[in-house]
C-alpha cells in the first residue's frame, strides 16, 4: 500500500516559494518541527529549484509592460529635473545611500558607525592612527613577551584524556631560548611594518606639503625623537620642546 503524500511536504515547499528561496532548509525544518534531513529529501525529489525558477518566469510574463523612463507620479521622476543636483541622492551620509548602498546592506551597524567616526579623516590621519596602534603594540608586547633569564621555562598542560584505567596527560615545554627567538621574530616584523608606516606618512607628507597642518608635520618628528629615546640616543630638551609644540598645536595649553 502506497505511504500517504504528508501534507507538510507541500507547506514546506510554500514557505520556500514565499522567501524566493532565501532561506535555511534548517529554518524550514524548524518551523514545521521536522528534521533537516526531511527537508533537503523533499527540495531534491521535488526539484523546489526548478520549481521555484518557473514561477518566477511565469510571473515575469504575465507582468503588465511599463513605458521607459520614469513612471508617472513616481518621485523618481521629479529627482533630475533642472535645478535638482544629479546624483545628490547617492552623496555619502544621504539617506537614499544609506539604504541603498552595499555597506548598510551587508555590513553590521557597529562596522558602519566606525565607518562614519572615520570618513571625515584625512589618508594622513587614518595612517597615523596605524602607525600609533602599531607602535602601542610594540610596546606591549615587551610586558607580555617578556622573557627573565635563561631559566624562564613555560610548562602548560594541553590536553588530558580519562580512560578506562590510565589518565592521559599532554604538556608543552617552552624553554626560554624558544620564547626569546620567537619573540624577536615577532618584534621584527612588527618594527619592520612600523618602519614602513612611518616611510610612508613622511612621503605623504613631502608630497601635499601645503595640504598637511603643523598637527600632522610635527607628529612624525615626535615620533622620531621617542624612538631615538628608546635606543638611548634621546635629547631630553628637544623632546620636551617637541611635547610643547604638539600640544600647543592641539590646543592643550
Amino acid at each position: 500500500m502506497p505511504r500517504i503524500r504528508s501534507p507538510e511536504r507541500d507547506k514546506a515547499f510554500e514557505i520556500y516559494k514565499k522567501h524566493g528561496g532565501n532561506i535555511d532548509l534548517v529554518e524550514i525544518a524548524s518551523q514545521l518541527n521536522i528534521s533537516s534531513g526531511t527537508i533537503r529529501g523533499w527540495k531534491n525529489k521535488d526539484s523546489w529549484e526548478a520549481k521555484l525558477n518557473g514561477t518566477l518566469q511565469t510571473d515575469k510574463r504575465n507582468a503588465p509592460k511599463r513605458k521607459r523612463g520614469a513612471q508617472p507620479g513616481n518621485k523618481t521622476s521629479t529627482q533630475f529635473k533642472p535645478g535638482n543636483k544629479v546624483g545628490e541622492q547617492f552623496k555619502p551620509g544621504h539617506k537614499a545611500s544609506e539604504k541603498n548602498g552595499l555597506f548598510a546592506k551587508y555590513l553590521p551597524k557597529e562596522t558602519l558607525d566606525i565607518i562614519k567616526a572615520v570618513e571625515t579623516r584625512s589618508p594622513l590621519d587614518i595612517l597615523w592612527d596605524q602607525i600609533m596602534i602599531a607602535y602601542a603594540a610594540i610596546c606591549r608586547a615587551q610586558e607580555i613577551m617578556y622573557v627573565k633569564d635563561k631559566n624562564d621555562k613555560t610548562i602548560e598542560k594541553v590536553q588530558e584524556k580519562d580512560g578506562m584505567e590510565v589518565t592521559e596527560e599532554r604538556w608543552e615545554v617552552q624553554q626560554a631560548w624558544d620564547k626569546q627567538a620567537n619573540f624577536m621574530k615577532s618584534q621584527a616584523r612588527a618594527q619592520s611594518e612600523l618602519r614602513s608606516m612611518i616611510k610612508q606618512y613622511n612621503e605623504l607628507l613631502s608630497s601635499n606639503p601645503d595640504l598637511a597642518t603643523e598637527e600632522q608635520k610635527a607628529r612624525i618628528e615626535k615620533l622620531k625623537a621617542d624612538t631615538a629615546k628608546v635606543k638611548g640616543e634621546d635629547n631630553v630638551e628637544e623632546l620636551d620642546k617637541l611635547d610643547k609644540v604638539l600640544a600647543e598645536i592641539k590646543g592643550v595649553i
